[in-house]
């Protein structure tokens, strides 16, 4: 059973055997910093084969479940593990205690931290935040689904932590005492767990702490519409979005908040969805007493994450490339997030639109309405094409389709090639290749990285 507040240190004195369920980067850091505390870990895992056992007292399969929790006085539960897990089951019969990795953290970091969940862009906005404040913070770090485990420095004496919150995290966690909240927006994803849009909600909800007066939460007023008791009422509650006192806009591109504008027009990410990104970070900085020059002379410099809208270096290039975009988004997991990368283009802008991965359980309808409005060539590849062949056929659009990315990328070299040969490309807008997967990674990569690493590699050795 999840507490319903953060245990103690103390408690932990009365526990001594933990299981970690579930290995990776979140359940060997749980590992390290138990046992610099004297504790005892052993892992239950799915392929414990791959563990790390040097971690461990006893590295285990996670079946037979009475077994695995004889002595047991604690389980550390790894975010991807699924709440009906038969070891979970068994541990809420016998009554044990269960964390999540960020639970375990926060009994030990007592500093303030900043904690920021959304279904899209939220690395964008924790890693834009993070910037920004470490200019006033400079003793602070960054974690959480970020790809940096909170049990991993959690010791340390900061001033400040930024955390980026997945569903997952927050499912898993009891009230965490944030200082300072962000729910950037929502849209279908991860319903294959969650099962219904509420539930979903309900999960990001819990990175809220509003009992608490001194908490600061910053929230696009449309997520209320998936709670069903609507818009609570609390002076610390304060919306971002159209018609709020936090807001942006465009031409010249600006951010607004209640008691400064801030000129947006020299920020290096383009599109009103980064604006956004940027108007929350800016909201999260004045929380912490920051003042708009110190916000503002930090824009410049922020040069955005890997795979995440990223554009390709084209200094090395031969020469007839080398004003082509190539933009590496393999982070977009779903199609909300595709869609907000590609909201500044129209039909006529050279769009070039790269597809694939494993589709989420989400309606592909506003793709293609967008699709339809910008016409542009489409390629789709890997386990995207069953899954979506039918829908895209059915519009009479420019698609083609491919087992791997190697073939595909192949055949975008050549469609590029046809048409800087006409006479038309002289007076085209150049040519934006978009990798912008729309899908999860796993059925050829490993993880969103490894894919965005091999798009990569493929563009630089087919334009060099």
């Amino acid at each position: 059973m999840f507490s319903q507040s953060i245990p103690r240190a103390s408690d932990l004195d009365h526990w001594q055997k933990f299981l970690i369920l579930g290995g990776g980067s979140s359940g060997d850091s749980s590992a390290k910093l138990l046992s610099l505390k004297g504790k005892i870990c052993v892992l239950a895992d799915k392929f414990p084969e791959k563990a790390n056992a040097n971690l461990y007292a006893e590295v285990l399969s996670d079946n037979h479940p009475q077994e695995r929790l004889e002595g047991i006085d604690c389980i550390i539960k790894s975010p991807g593990i699924l709440p009906n897990h038969p070891i979970l089951e068994e541990a809420r019969r016998k009554e044990l205690p269960i964390l999540s990795e960020i639970s375990l953290a926060r009994i030990f970091y007592q500093g303030p931290i900043i904690g920021i969940t959304g279904t899209d862009g939220k690395s964008t906005t924790t890693a834009l935040a993070y910037h920004i404040l470490k200019s006033k913070f400079p003793n602070s770090r960054m974690g959480g689904n970020i790809g940096v485990p909170f049990t991993s420095f959690c010791l340390e004496p900061l001033d400040l932590v930024v955390l980026e919150l997945s569903s997952y995290q927050l499912d898993d966690s009891p009230n965490l005492e944030l200082t300072a909240s962000a729910i950037l927006n929502l849209a279908s994803d991860h319903l294959e767990r969650h099962k219904t849009m509420e539930s979903y909600a309900e999960a990001k909800w819990k990175i809220q702490n509003l009992e608490n007066p001194n908490h600061t939460s910053f929230i696009n007023p449309n997520f209320f519409k998936f709670l069903p008791n609507g818009i609570p009422k609390n002076k610390n509650l304060h919306f971002i979005g159209e018609n709020q006192n936090y807001f942006v806009s465009l031409d010249p591109n600006q951010v607004h908040t209640p008691n400064h504008i801030y000129d947006a027009t020299q920020f290096p990410l383009k599109g009103k969805h980064n604006l956004m990104n940027l108007c929350f970070a800016i909201a999260l900085a004045e929380s912490m007493g920051m003042g708009k020059n110190e916000i503002q002379s930090q824009f410049e410099t922020f040069l955005g994450l890997p795979h995440r809208f990223h554009r390709i270096d084209s200094s090395k290039f031969k020469t007839q490339y080398k004003e082509i975009q190539f933009i590496n988004d393999s982070k977009s997991t779903n199609i909300h997030s595709m869609l907000s990368g590609i909201a500044g283009f129209k039909k006529g802008d050279g769009l070039f639109l790269v597809l694939g991965g494993i589709p989420k359980i989400e309606p592909i309808d506003l793709f293609l309405r967008r699709w339809k409005e910008l016409e542009c060539p489409l390629w789709v590849y890997g386990k995207a094409v069953e899954v979506w062949k039918e829908a895209f056929d059915a519009t009479g659009l420019p698609v083609k389709y491919f087992s791997d990315l190697p073939t595909l990328i192949a055949d975008v070299k050549t469609t590029i090639d046809r048409t800087m040969e006409t006479k038309e490309s002289q007076n085209q807008t150049p040519l934006s290749v978009i990798f912008s997967p729309a899908g999860a990674s796993f059925d050829l990569y490993k993880n969103f990285e490894e894919r965005g690493n091999h798009f990569e590699t493929l563009i630089k050795d087919s334009f060099s």
